[in-house]
């Protein structure tokens, strides 16, 4: 039966019959738009990275990557993230997935360094199968606003569920700090040179997403999301900035992410509690009328997310609602010991070698 499937390169004219296959199979109606941003315009690679699984001239199956350039310390690494993998329904359970990502595999070989994603509970038994191997849990913190974008069954209740959880906010953000008295500044959009020059100036020793005026001036613009962006600056040089990036839906929740967060790894908690209190309070003020934020737990110190009112998917009670994804990662190739894979002299399993945001993330 497998033998009836071509597994190949996407080519240009499967564009429309790509988008075709989302629609069915996970259920977003996604544009051209959006489609020449996240494959077409990337600018790490000069093709289009998807696999497809095609039988009797009808697209069934893709595999496509996000491509990103990663450093750690002085070292610079080519990455690819699977996303938007998917098999129509009547197709699954004939060796798809795995075939297309052998043929991935096999393709870029000698192209990408390694890949990384975060695939939910449902997915990370495929990616084990296939060589992935576990970093971690990735934790993230939410600001529920309208309980009920979470809980359905409180819809009857909204405005009492709504006024209790806006009552709650308000007194962390009260006790929230300040800032420490930083001049802040706000953009819409995304500051491209001015975030850049900020990144450069760290050097940060974990794997993390490069952060030029290249991967600036691309990441944001996804026509799903709209982004802005607050700096703080001391004396008129920047020290810090928070981007966050807001998506409005008719079939779900209105969205916020803090999806960067700068610098990424300089300083004591406590002064980044310090640092970055009021571009988060900021954040927060700008979208009163959302109903969730979203913030990673790896780049916010978490006592200043929970003094904002931000609680953690891992623990009570979001662990109950919320689907908590992992991280994975993979070499390029074949690396004889899956449990000393090393880049950079830095273990590629090992948490802690890792320094990720939500920017890094193929959507939002």
């Amino acid at each position: 039966m497998s033998d009836a499937y071509e597994i190949r390169r996407y080519e240009p004219t499967d564009r429309d019959a790509f988008l075709e296959l989302f629609e069915t199979v996970l259920g977003g109606r996604m544009g051209t738009d959006w489609f020449a941003w996240k494959y077409e315009a990337n600018p790490y690679v000069d093709h289009v990275p998807i696999i497809v699984a095609e039988r009797d001239d009808e697209l069934v199956g893709a595999r496509a990557f996000f491509p990103l350039g990663l450093a750690a310390g002085e070292d610079t690494y080519d990455a690819f993230q699977p996303c938007d993998t998917m098999v129509r329904s009547e197709h699954r359970r004939r060796g798809l997935f795995t075939r297309m990502t052998e043929r991935a595999i096999e393709r870029y070989t000698d192209d990408v360094d390694l890949y990384f994603n975060f695939p939910n509970h449902r997915s990370l038994p495929g990616n084990l199968e296939l060589g992935w191997r576990v970093v971690g849990e990735r934790e993230t913190y939410y600001r529920i606003q309208n309980p009920t974008a979470w809980l359905p069954a409180l819809e009857p209740v909204e405005p009492i569920a709504r006024t209790l959880a806006s009552g709650y906010g308000s007194v962390r953000d009260r006790l929230a700090d300040a800032g420490a008295g930083l001049e802040r500044t706000h953009y819409d959009g995304v500051p491209a040179a001015r975030l850049a020059a900020l990144a450069e100036t760290e050097t940060v020793s974990a794997f993390h997403v490069v952060r030029d005026e290249t991967f600036y001036g691309w990441r944001f613009e996804n026509p799903l999301w709209t982004y802005r962006s607050v700096v703080a600056s001391r004396d008129g040089d920047p020290v810090a900035a928070l981007v966050y990036g807001r998506r409005e839906r008719t079939d779900g929740p209105t969205t916020v992410r803090i999806v960067d967060a700068l610098p990424l790894a300089a300083g004591t908690d406590a002064h980044r509690t310090v640092v970055f209190s009021g571009l988060l309070a900021d954040a927060v003020r700008a979208n009163a009328d959302a109903d969730v934020l979203a913030a990673p737990g790896e780049v916010l110190p978490r006592e200043l997310l929970r003094a904002q009112a931000f609680h953690g998917d891992r623990h009570a009670p979001l662990k109950w609602a919320a689907s908590p994804s992992t991280h994975v990662v993979r070499p390029s190739g074949v690396d004889p010991d899956p449990g000393d894979w090393r880049r950079s002299g830095r273990r590629l399993t090992d948490p802690s070698n890792w320094r990720l945001a939500f920017c890094e993330l193929d959507s939002g």
